[in-house]
């Protein structure tokens, strides 16, 4: 298995800090004009899901998901599916969850991943349970054309949640829990591909100060790496598939709100990517941090992949950074800069030596901003930005448009690009996008929350195939 070759750059080769990337042969990116989901009431944190079994292996229908009312009276939160027909559209809005589990007013935010089986797993936050001082995280599963009639406690709360879909179908689950003793730990929950149920507990003891950030990376043979922000550092720690913990280790510094991304190959090797910035108001550079490991996965050394100075009130917004694994299993980075004062995106590929000279995702004047990425079954992936006029505080969200692009396979060639940014939703509330491939038809579906008259609602759009 090829588990280091970068297809998305020319080795040597220095990209333009441009948007017009596309290798030979790149063309625009085709999306449908933008579709609202009839649901009878609000509708809100969506999420684009495909169970598969391999990258190119779907198993059973995908389906968008979105906190909302059961029924056109109802007012108590739960979860609504949309099933996708074989052509990835989406079909009438139904409730997820019957029986005991639609009695559970359910609150954002919304998780959702796939498995081998077929099967959905939902997470939200508990309106009658509390954990940590949030909303207790509970999940569900199932299939996409059937119900969920229980719902599980996952005893940490629904602010600290990390998921990992795996290469073959594995699902993991990680939440942030506290003992008797007052010391916090890390619950991981795994589904593996023969499995057809979360189980597998691990708990992680990490000691007295509350974690702040959580991810977590799977390798082929559901190995994973769990890393977390606490204490002003970086911390990872890798669990094998059949248990064995190993000892934590140390990466690196942490400021503000860091965003984190982890990936692990399966030769023992790791990434993680992660963001340390000051708080609002309060002068210095963000940096973001890469920890590439050796074998082991054995981590050394950290490097700084960007440095720069933010507006004074003015942060990253979550999901900046990613780290994601292709379907030939070479591995992609994705994190924030800036160039001449604006925010940009970067990608970039990586092999045994380094990171490759990055892609620039950029609009001439404007913030780009990393807001959802997926990978497909042909070594590509797509990734979808938010602009939002900056403001002294943030981001005018109200007034955000929404672009994808996909990253273009030249075969025959060691090299790739992007296409021009596409519009998938102008300029409006346009929120908390989600996109997934489909690994049978190639076909990106992006959907997100907008806003009609003051009340959510979700939207979607469907991209053409890289062909």
């Amino acid at each position: 298995m090829r588990i280091w070759l970068s297809v998305l750059a020319v080795a040597g080769a220095v990209f333009a800090a441009s948007l017009v990337l596309a290798s030979a042969g790149a063309s625009p990116d085709s999306w449908s004009t933008p579709v609202r989901l009839a649901t009878c009431g609000a509708a809100s944190r969506p999420q684009v899901v495909f169970p598969f079994k391999a990258p190119d292996k779907p198993v059973g229908a995908g389906a968008i998901l979105w906190l909302g009312a059961a029924s056109c009276g109802g007012s108590a939160t739960t979860i609504e599916i949309a099933d996708l027909d074989g052509q990835d559209r989406p079909q009438s809005p139904r409730a997820l969850l019957a029986g005991a589990a639609a009695d559970t007013r359910l609150l954002a935010p919304l998780y959702a991943l796939g498995t081998a089986t077929g099967e959905i797993i939902t997470i939200a936050g508990s309106a009658v349970a509390s954990e940590l001082g949030s909303p207790e995280a509970v999940s569900a599963d199932g299939v996409a054309t059937g119900v969920v009639e229980r719902l599980r406690p996952l005893a940490g709360p629904d602010t600290l949640v990390a998921t990992m879909d795996g290469f073959i179908g594995d699902a993991d689950v990680a939440t942030v829990a506290r003992a008797a003793d007052g010391d916090y730990g890390i619950v991981v929950r795994a589904q593996r591909h023969y499995a057809e149920t979360l189980h597998g507990r691990r708990l992680l003891r990490v000691g007295s100060a509350p974690p702040t950030a959580l991810a977590i990376g799977m390798d082929y043979r559901a190995d994973r790496l769990v890393v977390w922000a606490q204490g002003g550092h970086v911390w990872a720690q890798d669990i094998t598939n059949d248990g064995r913990i190993h000892a934590r280790q140390l990466l690196g510094p942490s400021g503000y709100a860091p965003q984190i991304a982890a990936l692990l190959s399966d030769d023992d090797r790791a990434f993680v990517i992660w963001t340390d910035e000051p708080p609002p108001g309060v002068g210095g550079a963000t940096q973001v941090l890469l920890a590439h490991s050796a074998v082991g996965p054995t981590f050394h050394r950290t490097r700084t992949l960007a440095s720069f100075t933010e507006p004074t009130g003015v942060r990253l917004t979550p999901g900046a950074v990613g780290a994601e694994r292709l379907s030939d299993e070479g591995v992609a980075l994705l994190w924030p800069a800036m160039v001449s004062g604006n925010y940009v995106v970067e990608a970039a590929g990586v092999s045994e030596t380094g990171v490759r000279p990055p892609s620039i995702l950029s609009e001439s004047g404007q913030d780009v901003r990393l807001a959802a990425v997926a990978t497909g079954p042909e070594d590509e992936f797509v990734v979808v930005v938010a602009l939002a006029p900056r403001t002294a505080s943030g981001f005018d969200e109200s007034h955000q448009e929404l672009l994808a692009t996909r990253s273009n396979v030249v075969h025959g060639t060691t090299g790739l690009g992007f296409g021009p940014l596409a519009v998938i939703a102008p300029s409006g509330p346009n929120i908390d996008p989600s996109v997934a491939i489909d690994p049978g038809t190639d076909t990106a579906l992006a959907a997100w929350q907008t806003s009609a008259a003051g009340v959510p609602r979700v939207e979607y759009a469907v991209g053409s195939g890289s062909g």
